[in-house]
């Protein structure tokens, strides 16, 4: 089976909330976008642009014949200049802002009680005015017959998008095929590791699998979710784990985003690994140890 690599770029051009958890009135927002929600975005869209409002089975057509990358913003549509685990405070101060809202009781003209919320954002700008793209990968089954590209430009990601929030815009430019995992700021590494001799490209890809194939080295950080399994559990370098949920069609109402899907225990983006690993790229973005 043979997979194409597509070097994807948006332009965010509003906040961007990718709901993580909720502390207090605090709604935090993950500092990445997920395979899940571009998935999402993508099974909405084409389901809406084909006119039959068919999530399941579009969003069973998407799992199938696509594979993502998480997505992470940047000042530079080439590369990635600073990841979150990299310098946690300068990438919260360069790029998280937070939006701080309540609700009104019209009888006395005050503040709902209880009522006031603040929620995280990704902001369109740094705080130096710079604008913020989104980097990352798509990977499509070279019989692929979705018209996922032509939905690219109509999406909307994350949430509290009827406030206008998740607004992106991609060009056909900034959608290009490629066989090279090679946009990250730090683009080489040695094949056996960081005191080698032999450079080679720190995340290798392999297309030619029933699913695209990653390779990463030793000490390098992980870029997406790591199903946990007992053959890798114990060469965990650093990182944190986190049951994975998210939102799925119920396939009772066929309502689209009315199910919780069942938690999967993962190793979270930035965790790093003792000894070098090949991960197979899965449904919605999520990395699995190929044994």
């Amino acid at each position: 089976m043979r997979w194409k690599m597509y070097e994807v770029v948006f332009e965010l051009l509003s906040p961007l909330h990718i709901g993580k958890r909720k502390i207090g009135n605090l709604q935090q927002t993950r500092y990445y976008v997920p395979g899940r929600t571009l998935w999402g975005a993508l099974t909405a869209r084409m389901a809406r642009d084909d006119g039959n409002f068919d999530y399941e089975k579009t969003g069973r057509d998407v799992d199938e014949f696509l594979r993502f990358t998480y997505f992470y913003p940047t000042d530079d549509d080439k590369k990635i200049t600073l990841f979150p685990w990299g310098d946690p405070d300068e990438f919260e101060w360069k790029y998280i802002q937070s939006y701080v809202t309540t609700a009104l009781d019209p009888k006395v003209r005050k503040a709902d009680y209880g009522s006031l919320h603040e929620a995280e954002y990704i902001a369109p700008k740094t705080r130096r005015n710079e604008k913020v793209y989104l980097l990352g990968y798509i990977f499509e089954r070279d019989d692929c017959n979705l018209n996922w590209k032509e939905a690219l430009p109509k999406l909307l990601l994350g949430g509290e998008r009827t406030y206008g929030w998740g607004r992106v815009r991609v060009s056909q430019k900034s959608c290009k095929n490629t066989s090279q995992l090679d946009y990250f700021m730090c683009k080489k590494a040695s094949s056996t590791g960081s005191n080698g001799s032999n450079n080679k490209y720190i995340y290798e890809v392999e297309l030619n699998d029933k699913a695209p194939v990653i390779r990463v080295h030793e000490s390098c950080p992980v870029i997406s979710h790591v199903l946990a399994d007992d053959q890798i559990n114990d060469y965990v370098e650093c990182g944190n784990i986190e049951p994975l949920v998210g939102l799925e069609t119920n396939t009772k109402d066929g309502n689209f985003g009315s199910k919780i899907s069942a938690a999967r225990i993962c190793w979270t983006p930035g965790t790093k690994f003792k000894k070098a690993f090949n991960f197979l790229i899965c449904q919605k973005g999520i990395w699995k140890f190929e044994s």
